[in-house]
């Protein structure tokens, strides 16, 4: 089986799983607790939508402080003799992502994208953006900078200028919304195996937008850096994940696995997708990193 009629049976089987959902809420609504039911739903729902919003709205704002904190700090600053080979480097490399962002983000529909590096535990191979409006802002982590592993900044970077374009922090709020004003509304009007049934059927339906989402980003990344750059970022990802103990392995999988797909499917993904033929003629300007040729 194809990886295109893997999703569309998928897909099949939640549109089915919904609308058995669907009409057993309906028929549950013309029950006297119908009313309670649907505000205690409906105000989860809101209360969900406007907490993310500050979060959303709160992240986005103190990108610039990041920014000027732990990025501008090392991009403005001109070299100095006692600077190490590898700072040197670094310093260069985020030069080089502030001027390509600088230069992009008009046409990608955007009005301003901040920078910056995360100090959190485990932030080495990090990688995360955030949106709000026609706002955003990017945290990478110093692997992506590191002359060892730098040939897939590009890659990296197009994913989460990709996630940006797309609102995709905006979408999901709204998504996980429904989700909790759904699952809310099961709780108040169906017996406990149909609420168990409609949680399950919530969980896979919001995973699966997750996961597309992610997907739609490797491609707007594929399109702009190639497929075998993709490709080759993932299979390093998942050579990273079969390095870890077992335990840990299956702790950060299960974790991950809500909001992102497997790394196999991802390199399936980028493997197989329908690319334009045009690709590939003009290399991504972040592709030669400063120093080197290629």
């Amino acid at each position: 089986m194809s990886l295109g009629d893997m999703l569309q049976r998928h897909a099949g089987q939640a549109t089915v799983a919904t609308a058995i959902i669907t009409e057993a809420v309906m028929t549950q609504l013309r029950g006297p607790a119908a009313a309670i039911a649907v505000g205690v739903a409906a105000a989860a729902g809101g209360l969900w939508v406007a907490q993310g919003r500050a979060r959303q709205k709160s992240a986005v704002s103190m990108g610039a402080a990041a920014q000027a904190l732990t990025w501008q700090p090392h991009a403005s600053r001109m070299p100095r003799p006692s600077d190490s080979a590898t700072y040197r480097h670094l310093a260069a490399r985020m030069r080089q992502i502030t001027e390509h962002v600088r230069r992009t983000i008009a046409e990608r529909g955007l009005e301003k994208v901040t920078l910056a590096t995360s100090d959190e535990t485990g932030s080495w191979a990090d990688a995360r953006s955030t949106g709000h409006g026609r706002r955003g802002h990017v945290w990478l982590g110093m692997r992506w900078l590191h002359p060892r592993h730098t040939a897939h900044l590009p890659a990296v970077l197009e994913h989460e200028l990709a996630h940006l374009q797309r609102r995709d922090t905006g979408k999901r709020i709204v998504v996980e919304s429904v989700a909790v004003a759904t699952t809310g509304l099961a709780a108040g009007l169906l017996a406990l195996p149909a609420f168990i049934l409609t949680a399950a059927a919530v969980w896979v339906l919001n995973t699966l937008f997750f996961w597309w989402g992610e997907l739609a980003c490797d491609f707007a990344a594929a399109r702009a850096c190639g497929r075998t750059a993709v490709v080759e970022m993932w299979r390093e990802d998942l050579e990273r994940e079969r390095a870890r103990s077992l335990l840990p392995r299956i702790w950060v999988t299960a974790r991950g696995l809500r909001t992102h797909p497997p790394t196999c499917l991802r390199i399936l993904w980028a493997e197989h997708v329908p690319l334009p033929s045009a690709l590939g003629q003009e290399p991504h300007p972040l592709r030669t990193a400063p120093g080197q040729v290629i």
